[in-house]
């Protein structure tokens, strides 16, 4: 169990146009307030591209605590440092969804970061990669990878420049359902085909944060080294809106979706190209080519999420940070 004293340093990192634009002003709140508890801080922006991180890799391994201040995009980008340092990680949601943040229960309160120092409670957390052709290395994503509604929503919310509130996601959502249309894929998993030049919606998901109320994919776990593949063969326009109104009636979805879990998921896309959206980002700003392969895997390290006192854990143990 790690004492207050222990965790003296702490580097904070903000995304200056995640949401509503007001994560800097987050972000000096919490250095005020650490720096009245007497703690040692730094604060960056964070970058648009994930190279750009290495300026401040030294800062990170030297750190006992890291806070972002942002969206999932914002700690897609820092999930190779987090693990290469062991450095624990703790999220202040700053983003439109802000599913990481919001899935561990952390909040924009200071206090219940203090709490959770305090506490000193980590859970070791997997991620997943993506590489292939086209690829350079390996792309790192923490919640999912999806192809159908919200893939092409994310690529229209990519074009746009600043902040991004509710309305642009309504906008350009309306726009996606209108021109929507469906992949044509064929999946192996593990070795194993499972899904052959079939047209349908996708997600290969590594945590069940995504549309949570809906639990599109709800075995996936953070915890687990494996990913689960979601298939909803044949989708129609009519299943957005079955998915729209059990999410405003915060129910599932009840959608007839196939699973497969695995280590190794690799998927081929037929037809046209198509958006990938990857942790709520339009995939490298690019769409999947016509015939490219792509693959889904785990990364072997883990990274330390330091999570509320209070936090519910499922089928996994706390360790002492």
């Amino acid at each position: 169990m790690t004492t207050i004293r222990e965790l003296e340093k702490v580097l904070i990192l903000y995304n200056p146009i995640s949401s509503a634009g007001n994560t800097a002003e987050l972000a000096s709140d919490f250095e005020d307030f650490l720096i009245k508890q007497r703690f040692s801080v730094s604060v960056y922006e964070t970058a648009k591209k994930m190279k750009s991180y290495q300026r401040i890799v030294a800062d990170i391994a030297a750190s006992n605590l890291i806070v972002v201040i942002g969206g999932d995009g914002t700690v897609r980008k820092l999930l190779p440092l987090l693990s290469q340092t062991h450095t624990p990680v703790y999220v202040v949601p700053g983003g439109n969804e802000s599913l990481i943040a919001r899935s561990y229960g952390m909040t924009t309160q200071c206090t219940d970061l203090l709490q959770a120092m305090t506490a000193g409670k980590y859970l070791e957390q997997y991620y997943g990669l993506i590489s292939g052709e086209g690829i350079q290395g390996k792309k790192p994503f923490f919640i999912m990878a999806s192809m159908g509604f919200d893939s092409l929503t994310i690529k229209r919310i990519g074009k746009r420049k600043g902040p991004i509130n509710d309305a642009a996601y309504a906008w350009c959502g309306l726009n996606a359902l209108v021109s929507l249309h469906h992949p044509v894929i064929s999946v192996i998993v593990d070795g194993n085909t499972v899904i052959d030049q079939q047209s349908g919606y996708l997600i290969v998901a590594n945590s069940a944060a995504y549309a949570r109320n809906l639990q599109l994919v709800p075995e996936a776990n953070p915890s687990n080294q494996e990913l689960v593949l979601g298939f909803l063969p044949k989708a129609k326009h009519q299943h957005e809106w079955i998915k729209l109104t059990r999410m405003l009636q915060h129910k599932p979805a009840g959608l007839p979706l196939q699973y497969f879990s695995g280590k190794q998921i690799t998927l081929t896309l037929h037809h046209p190209s198509y958006p990938l959206q990857v942790d709520g980002d339009y995939f490298r700003n690019r769409d999947i080519e016509e015939g490219a392969t792509i693959e889904f895997s785990i990364h072997p390290e883990p990274i330390r999420v330091l999570v509320p006192p209070d936090y519910c854990i499922q089928s996994t143990a706390i360790k002492s940070a």
